[in-house]
Protein backbone atom coordinates (compact mmCIF):
# COMPACT_ATOMS: atom_id res chain seq x y z
CA UNK A 1 0.00 0.00 0.00
CA UNK A 2 1.30 3.77 -0.94
CA UNK A 3 0.75 5.98 1.51
CA UNK A 4 1.19 9.71 1.24
CA UNK A 5 1.24 12.25 4.62
CA UNK A 6 0.68 15.70 3.14
CA UNK A 7 0.20 19.44 5.37
CA UNK A 8 -0.55 22.97 4.95
CA UNK A 9 -1.04 25.41 7.44
CA UNK A 10 -0.71 23.31 10.50
CA UNK A 11 -3.82 20.88 9.17
CA UNK A 12 -2.44 17.36 7.59
CA UNK A 13 -3.99 14.53 5.34
CA UNK A 14 -3.79 11.47 4.64
CA UNK A 15 -3.93 9.50 1.70
CA UNK A 16 -3.50 5.44 1.05
CA UNK A 17 -4.26 3.81 -2.73
CA UNK A 18 -4.37 0.23 -2.64
CA UNK A 19 -5.86 -2.68 -4.58
CA UNK A 20 -9.24 -1.49 -3.39
CA UNK A 21 -8.48 2.63 -4.79
CA UNK A 22 -7.52 5.44 -3.20
CA UNK A 23 -8.53 7.01 0.11
CA UNK A 24 -7.86 10.27 1.96
CA UNK A 25 -8.37 10.83 5.63
CA UNK A 26 -8.45 14.10 7.24
CA UNK A 27 -6.89 15.16 10.29
CA UNK A 28 -9.08 13.15 12.55
CA UNK A 29 -8.65 10.04 10.86
CA UNK A 30 -12.00 10.43 8.97
CA UNK A 31 -12.56 9.24 5.61
CA UNK A 32 -12.43 13.11 3.57
CA UNK A 33 -12.14 11.61 -0.33
CA UNK A 34 -12.41 7.56 -1.70
CA UNK A 35 -11.76 6.31 -4.99
CA UNK A 36 -12.81 2.88 -6.03
CA UNK A 37 -9.42 3.40 -8.51
CA UNK A 38 -6.01 4.44 -8.06
CA UNK A 39 -6.05 7.81 -8.65
CA UNK A 40 -3.16 8.51 -5.89
CA UNK A 41 -1.17 10.43 -8.62
CA UNK A 42 -4.16 12.56 -9.50
CA UNK A 43 -4.86 13.80 -6.16
CA UNK A 44 -1.61 14.55 -5.19
CA UNK A 45 -1.10 16.79 -8.27
CA UNK A 46 -4.68 18.43 -7.33
CA UNK A 47 -3.90 18.80 -3.76
CA UNK A 48 0.02 20.16 -4.34
CA UNK A 49 -2.15 22.93 -6.49
CA UNK A 50 -4.06 23.59 -3.50
CA UNK A 51 -1.02 24.28 -1.26
CA UNK A 52 -0.27 20.82 0.32
CA UNK A 53 2.93 19.68 0.60
CA UNK A 54 4.61 16.22 0.99
CA UNK A 55 5.90 14.92 4.31
CA UNK A 56 6.25 11.57 3.56
CA UNK A 57 5.36 9.21 0.97
CA UNK A 58 6.66 5.37 0.43
CA UNK A 59 5.45 1.98 0.87
CA UNK A 60 3.70 0.43 4.42
CA UNK A 61 1.40 -2.46 5.13
CA UNK A 62 -1.95 -1.83 5.05
CA UNK A 63 -3.51 -0.88 8.96
CA UNK A 64 -4.02 -4.36 10.33
CA UNK A 65 -2.19 -6.58 8.22
CA UNK A 66 1.39 -8.11 8.65
CA UNK A 67 4.56 -5.63 7.68
CA UNK A 68 5.76 -8.85 6.10
CA UNK A 69 4.04 -12.52 4.85
CA UNK A 70 4.69 -15.14 7.28
CA UNK A 71 8.06 -17.09 6.30
CA UNK A 72 10.83 -18.79 8.19
CA UNK A 73 11.84 -17.77 11.63
CA UNK A 74 15.55 -16.24 11.97
CA UNK A 75 17.31 -18.71 12.42
CA UNK A 76 15.15 -21.62 11.51
CA UNK A 77 17.43 -24.41 9.65
CA UNK A 78 14.29 -26.45 9.04
CA UNK A 79 12.47 -26.49 6.05
CA UNK A 80 10.42 -23.15 5.14
CA UNK A 81 6.78 -24.00 5.73
CA UNK A 82 7.04 -26.98 7.72
CA UNK A 83 5.12 -26.76 11.02
CA UNK A 84 6.20 -28.61 13.99
CA UNK A 85 3.10 -30.38 14.23
CA UNK A 86 4.06 -32.30 10.74
CA UNK A 87 7.48 -32.81 12.25
CA UNK A 88 6.20 -34.94 15.00
CA UNK A 89 3.38 -36.56 13.10
CA UNK A 90 6.92 -37.60 11.03
CA UNK A 91 9.12 -39.05 14.15
CA UNK A 92 6.07 -40.81 16.25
Amino acid sequence: MRETILERAGSRRVMRTDDAGTVVLDAAGMVAAEHGTDMHEALLAEMAGEGWQVSADGDRAPPGRLARPPGQIAGDSGAPGLQAIENDAISS
